[in-house]
């Protein structure tokens, strides 16, 4: 029995030895391997180099197959791609392996709402909610898309449960205030209140002072005046709320009626019927002809738009805001000539208007007009007049660009990031700043910032120089 036992030691352990050394081998690049695919992944996924991405990461999910942050990764960087067949086909690995959580949900949503499906989404999003002020980027989402299908009462419901959570938060405060101002003017007159002065609450000034006029008028004028000023603002769903209002009180107001007509348009569901009935019952209010010539424009019949805009300002020839449409629409049909005339007619009936000057402003970097004359010296006179606004700033700090002004442009736009770092037109600008030394990676960052925050055209801008660069959209 010994001698069979150390027969067993000297052939056997040995053997077992060599066995447990070559186990050891195999798994101790395991973990080595798995840090470099992590680390690739990583890197590859924030130079925007998605395919590489989703390769490292697809060799980390090899090692662990269940592995929620991998799968997270892996969803993340499909979505970033537009591939939402694979970014739905990790996020249903996620959720069998490691079921439903607040932050999956979450992912769910965002996944629906890129898909445009709102009514899942808003599923996902309610089931994420936990009652903490993580909800209220939540609860702002499902506000907006019950704007979007004009439940109005929900809409409420959801930022006041935000604005419980979260009191002083500025976008919860000013979107509230947006939705109570036609008939709880005084609260929303609260809600205003001590607003940052920053361009996306560029209204709130104008929107204290028309509920500080409100006295003698009737519920229906001042509901009507709501959505004229919301409508500037560029708030068209509330602006729409506003109007329905203005319309349901019993009164005749064809303008109230051909500017609802204008604001259902935008948001999706052709006015035009009331627009025609307020033509009708009023073809010589400038306001009507005002909203006419609005809704022609958003259908992009530019003939008929000038024709009723020009119309509009004979009969109301001391409005700047018609001065400042018929401009915009010049700009439209490509005649920048006549654009810049009646911009600037605009800013002479109305000097003092801050967001009006923005505008004059961004049409002369934007189309490259005049920087070089009549263009640069209306941004320096802005800038006398606004010399802390963050978007008068970029605009001229981009036109001293143009002028081959290199230094003076950083310093400028430097100053404009300072002012606000998250405003879009100077992270815009200073992109296009960073492309023209060579800083690309610096730029396409900043232009994905701009792509994401900006809207219309400069959004547009931002895409196009995304392509250029063969940089993935966000």
């Amino acid at each position: 029995m010994a001698a069979n036992y150390s027969t067993f030691v000297k052939r056997v352990v040995p053997r077992l030895a060599l066995l447990s050394l070559c186990l050891l081998a195999v798994r101790a690049p395991y973990p080595i391997a798995l840090r470099e695919y992590l680390e690739r992944g990583a890197n590859a996924f924030h130079n925007g180099d998605l395919g590489i991405a989703l390769d490292a990461y697809h060799q980390a999910l090899i090692f662990l197959p269940s592995d929620a942050f991998i799968l997270q990764q892996l969803y993340r960087i499909a979505f970033t791609a537009r591939r939402y067949d694979l970014a739905q086909a990790y996020l249903a690995q996620l959720t069998e392996q490691h079921s439903y959580s607040s932050a999956l949900h979450r992912l769910w949503a965002e996944f629906f709402a890129a898909q445009g499906d709102s009514y899942a989404a808003d599923a996902h999003r309610l089931a994420a909610l936990k009652g903490s002020p993580a909800d209220v980027l939540l609860l702002r989402a499902l506000a907006e898309s019950a704007l979007r299908r004009r439940a109005w009462e929900r809409a409420a419901e959801h930022l006041e449960r935000a604005h419980a959570l979260a009191p002083d938060d500025p976008d919860v405060r000013y979107a509230l205030a947006l939705l109570c101002l036609p008939d709880q003017p005084q609260r929303a007159a609260a809600l205003l209140g001590d607003l940052p002065d920053q361009p996306r609450f560029g209204a709130a000034p104008a929107l204290r002072a028309l509920i500080r006029a409100h006295d003698q008028e009737t519920d229906a004028t001042f509901a009507f005046r709501s959505g004229l000023a919301l409508i500037e603002a560029r708030q068209w769903q509330y602006a729409e709320r506003a109007l329905r209002l203005a319309n349901a009180q019993g009164v005749d107001l064809p303008a109230a009626r051909a500017f609802l007509g204008l604001a259902q348009s935008v948001n999706g569901r052709d006015g035009i019927p009331l627009i025609e009935q307020a033509l009708q019952a009023a073809p010589d209010d400038a306001l009507v002809q005002y909203a006419a010539g609005l809704y022609w424009r958003l259908r992009g019949d530019l003939a008929q738009a000038l024709s009723a805009l020009r119309l509009a300002y004979v009969l109301d020839s001391q409005n700047a805001g018609l001065a400042a449409e018929i401009g915009q629409t010049y700009r439209q049909s490509g005649n920048l000539a006549e654009a810049a005339r009646w911009l600037n007619n605009a800013v002479r009936l109305a000097p003092q208007d801050a967001a009006l000057r923005r505008a004059v402003a961004a049409f002369y970097a934007d189309e490259n007009y005049a920087l070089n004359g009549e263009g640069m010296a209306f941004l320096r006179e802005s800038l006398t007049f606004l010399p802390a606004d963050p978007e008068i700033a970029a605009n001229y700090g981009y036109a001293l660009l143009y002028n081959g002004q290199v230094q003076l442009a950083y310093a400028e736009l430097q100053r404009a990031l300072a002012l606000d770092s998250q405003n879009p037109r100077a992270r815009y600008y200073f992109a296009v700043l960073l492309e023209h030394q060579g800083d690309l990676g610096s730029a396409i960052e900043s232009y994905r910032f701009a792509y994401q925050h900006a809207e219309d055209m400069l959004k547009l801008r931002a895409e196009r120089a995304l392509e250029r660069l063969s940089a993935p959209l966000p």
